[in-house]
């Protein structure tokens, strides 16, 4: 009987002891997927973007789900997509959900790219596709298929040129560029209804979308797509076996959708001085928007301010040292009206300052302080270094809090010589320097 509870027991120890392992291992299989998902919100800044979720074979392809960043959906200063695209496998699946701008996405493998409804993105109006990767059509545009994408599926965009308006120059973009075959693109808008901005020396009917250029392709399904303001639907170079169906018009009412507007001028401050950022934000029919969130990123430090009753929202900046600083503004749209982003520059001048040198009179051989007194505006700068050469010796003092370095000096012979007091200037304030006259007596 003892034998038989031996037996019985060594059985369950083995059968938990196989359990845990089990477990052990797709807890294995669990951490590293977490580092490579960590990979990819390392990309982003650390912000937790991403959401992937797989299949019920967990060797299959996953599905990956991406959000723009929360405070600036640029994909260039905040790329999202374009590190899932990079990260995925062949066969998985990537759903975008939401505003996306300055795009321009490059995919190399065979992917099932899908949005959300009412998900769009926009044309970057600065980088082509071969600036930004080395490779791929020399013109702005927002998807480009490679030759390693055969089979691929983009489904469900509206695709938008709202930042035409901040352009280096006029262009056609276009919204899906085809080196792939096999390729599905299906439930798709093309339908640019930017409206002209008083901010912008552009017309808008010059920037339409080439919506999609298919460039030696071969079985190219076009299905369920609407087609409004384009230079272009279909531009086939070389391809063969192109399959469309179900091509509509876009509705009238589209073309009345509010555009929204950023206008903000560059700032110019001193150092150590504050200044206030000032972005005002309007409609298309230049009326202010009041009570709505913008994002204000400088440096790539993010802040949000609220637009007031004039559309206007205020941000204070102050730089204890002389700089150029990047500034990027965007408003995420609401339900009335569409995003827009703006950028500026504030440019931090140095102060400018002044040396008072008296005229001093020394023995021979005997140490005296003279006193130079270093000012900004009128106001003593403090703890600052200042230099006095005579005679071909150099002494130096710090400032006091009344601006004032009481340099000690030596001369070890009888005249009257020159002296050069100098401060050599520093991040907030321009160098400056002073003569003044030493007479030395016996």
């Amino acid at each position: 009987m003892k034998i038989n509870k031996l037996i019985i027991f060594s059985l369950i120890l083995l059968v938990g002891l196989t359990f845990i392992g089990s477990i052990s291992a797709q807890d294995s299989d669990n951490v590293t997927l977490s580092s490579e998902i960590d990979d990819i919100i390392e990309i982003n800044d650390n912000e937790e973007i991403l959401d992937d979720s797989c299949c019920e074979d967990e060797t299959g392809p996953k599905t990956w789900t991406v959000e723009p960043d929360p405070e600036n959906p640029n994909q260039v200063q905040k790329p999202t997509v374009q590190p899932v695209i990079d990260a995925a496998n062949p066969g998985d699946t990537i759903v975008l959900n939401g505003t996306f701008v300055h795009c321009h996405f490059m995919i190399n493998k065979t992917l099932n790219i899908i949005a959300t409804p009412g998900t769009s993105v926009g044309v970057c109006p600065h980088h082509t596709h071969m600036m930004k990767y080395g490779t791929g059509p020399e013109e702005n545009g927002i998807f480009y298929i490679s030759p390693e994408a055969n089979g691929t599926v983009l489904s469900g965009f509206s695709f938008t040129n709202d930042f035409y308006y901040i352009a280096n120059n006029i262009y056609n973009p276009f919204g899906v560029y085809v080196d792939a075959d096999d390729v599905v693109l299906e439930n798709l808008t093309f339908n640019w209804v930017g409206v002209a901005q008083q901010t912008s020396k552009y017309n808008p009917e010059d920037f339409q979308f080439n919506a999609i250029i298919l460039n030696n392709t071969n079985n190219t399904l076009i299905r369920n797509i609407v087609v409004g303001n384009v230079n272009s639907f279909i531009n086939s170079i070389n391809a063969s076996n192109i399959n469309s169906n179900n091509i509509s018009a876009a509705k009238e009412e589209v073309k009345q959708l509010s555009q929204s507007s950023i206008a903000i001028a560059n700032l110019n401050i001193l150092a150590g001085d504050a200044g206030n950022l000032q972005v005002t934000l309007k409609d298309s029919q230049n009326n202010p928007l009041s009570n709505r969130t913008v994002v204000v990123i400088i440096d790539g430090v993010s802040k949000e301010v609220v637009t007031d009753g004039s559309g206007v929202a205020k941000l204070s900046v102050k730089y204890s040292s002389a700089g150029t600083h990047y500034v990027t503004v965007s408003f995420a749209g609401d339900d009335d009206y569409k995003s827009s982003i703006g950028s500026s520059k504030i440019v931090v001048s140095k102060k400018s300052t002044t040396l008072k040198a008296p005229k001093a009179t020394l023995k021979v051989k005997k140490a005296k302080k003279i006193s130079i007194t270093l000012k900004s505006n009128g106001k003593a700068i403090a703890n600052k270094k200042i230099t006095l050469k005579v005679n071909g010796k150099t002494f130096s003092a710090k400032t006091n809090s009344k601006g004032v370095a009481s340099i000690k000096v030596k001369v070890t012979k009888k005249g009257s010589f020159k002296y050069t007091a100098k401060f050599a200037g520093d991040g907030a304030y321009k160098a400056v320097s002073k003569t003044g006259k030493i007479v030395v007596e016996k």
